[in-house]
């Protein structure tokens, strides 16, 4: 089983805020989990590095986010 974090471009809400979720993959099945409601945690598009699925290194509350998505 994999778990990750991932920006939901697809559910932008009023603020122009995009929530986080994790999605857990396991025998090529994937279940999203969101993290917006529940936690409130919840970016701007322009704070998110895609590529690397966490906060840009720019955004100054990724350390934060970083901190309370990490799964170690």
């Amino acid at each position: 089983m994999t778990i990750n974090v991932v920006c939901r471009k697809d559910a932008i809400n009023r603020n122009h805020l995009a929530p986080l979720a994790l999605v857990f993959t396991h025998d090529r099945r994937r279940k999203f989990v969101g993290l917006g409601i529940s936690v409130g945690i919840s970016v701007l598009l322009k704070h998110w590095d895609f590529e690397k699925q966490r906060p840009a290194e720019n955004y100054p509350g990724g350390a934060e986010i970083e901190f309370q998505t990490t799964m170690n």
